[in-house]
């Protein structure tokens, strides 16, 4: 009984065979192909998320900028910069008279450094008086222009790439342009003033 069951055994091991060479072939090229396929598809999955991630964050970017810029022009109670009429004469920055606090005459300009949108808050005085802020264009008795102190200069918004504004009769038009990774957003939009 024991001589039959090693005949058997033997004969299994002798019955059973191990891969072809064209098996091991046909089995890493399968592999190959579908390692390929896996890594194309999370490649785009992943182009696809930044290029929608960068989109997104352009899009927050520049709502975020115009409803500022909006509000504050509203509120405004003069624009002093000469606004063109079309935007291929626009500007790319403005200056106008704050109107959230009428207690002090205060300033307002928006512009692009560096592909940066800055807010610069500024206040003119004259050396006499340094704590009374007066207007912009004022003089003193000897016909000197005041002189200009900053109050705040900071950073509203990231990857400007242009900022226009133009406008007539107390319509101020505002497009942007951001760019990040070469993803491109572009917006416009219409403000009247508070005048």
């Amino acid at each position: 009984m024991n001589n039959k069951l090693i005949s058997k055994i033997y004969k299994l091991k002798t019955n059973s065979r191990g891969f072809t060479l064209m098996e091991i072939m046909v089995s890493v090229s399968l592999f190959v192909v579908i390692m390929l396929l896996t890594g194309s598809i999370f490649s785009l999955a992943q182009k696809s998320y930044n290029k929608s991630s960068d989109l997104a964050e352009l899009t927050q970017n520049s709502r975020v900028c115009i409803d500022r810029l909006s509000r504050e022009l509203r509120q405004s109670i003069y624009v002093i910069t000469e606004l063109q009429s079309t935007e291929e004469e626009s500007t790319s920055e403005i200056f106008f008279q704050d109107g959230h606090d009428i207690s002090q005459i205060t300033y307002l300009r928006y512009y692009l450094y560096n592909n940066e949108l800055i807010r610069e808050h500024k206040a003119y005085f004259f050396a006499d008086s340094p704590l009374i802020y007066v207007a912009h264009n004022s003089v003193d008795q000897d016909n000197n222009p005041p002189q200009e102190i900053i109050l705040e200069n900071y950073t509203v918004g990231e990857y400007f790439n242009q900022l226009k504004f133009w406008g007539s009769n107390g319509l101020i038009n505002i497009s942007l342009k951001l760019i990040k990774n070469s993803n491109v957003f572009a917006i416009k939009t219409s403000v009247f003033t508070r005048n």
